[in-house]
Parts: structure tokens; sequence; C-alpha cells
């Protein structure tokens, strides 16, 4: 069996282990009668994280790194990018209409998340360019 398939069955295999695993104690917790608190939901998060990564790379780092996967990467950067900056600033303007807030700024530390995301890519973008000048 080649070196890549086997890594490829036991990645599968691992991540299977820990979604099932993650998967019965929710259940059970659930069951119980507890409900799904932050850490559940970051735990579910990271492990939806993991599945895409696998499924797009499997265990070929190879790929990630030729041309064909840093351009597959940058453009899926960018597109995050902007669909998060869309993102928080309808939660942002839906968060200021519903729970009807008094002060200019609605809920501040969504608005603050909102005006970083605007200016981390364009400070980045400089820094960047200002390696190669």
């Amino acid at each position: 069996m080649k070196k890549e398939t086997l890594n490829n069955l036991l990645g599968f295999g691992f991540l299977g282990i820990v979604t099932l695993f993650a998967a019965s104690m929710y259940i059970t917790d659930y069951m119980n009668g507890l409900n799904l608190g932050t850490n559940g939901v970051l735990g579910i998060v990271v492990l939806l994280i993991a599945w895409t990564q696998y499924i797009t790379w499997g265990n070929n780092k190879k790929a990630q790194k030729d041309e064909l996967g840093k351009k597959i990467t940058t453009v899926s950067t960018k597109t995050s990018y902007h669909i998060l900056n869309v993102s928080l600033f309808v939660l942002w303007m839906v968060d200021y209409t519903v729970f009807k807030r008094t002060n200019d700024f609605g809920n501040v530390s969504l608005f603050v998340a909102v005006c970083l995301s605007l200016i981390v890519f364009p400070i980045v973008q400089l820094i960047s360019a200002r390696k190669y000048k």
C-alpha cells in the first residue's frame, strides 16, 4: 500500500473517531437535559474546519504548496474576507435594529469587530507591499 493512501486512511479514521466521539458526547448531553454550550459550538466548528480541510487537501501537503494550491488559497482567502465583512455588517445592523440600541454605535463589541474587519486587509496589503519595494 502506498504511503499516501495509508496516510489518507489514517487521517480519515482519526477524524471519523473524533467526530463520532464528539457526536456521542453531544447526544448524551442532550438526552440528559444539558444544552449545547460555548465549548460544544466551538467543538463543532473545529470539526467542520478539520473535515473541510481534509476533504479539500487530504494529507497531500505538496498540493497545498504548488502553484495551483497557492492560487486556491489566495482566492478563497480574499473571498472569505469579503464574506466576513458583509456578514459582520449585517449582524451589526440586525443587532442595532432588533435590540433598539440607544447609543450611536449599537453593540460596541460588534461595531469594533466590523471596523477591524474592514481595516485588516488594507493594512496587511500595505505591509506586504513594503516588503517588495
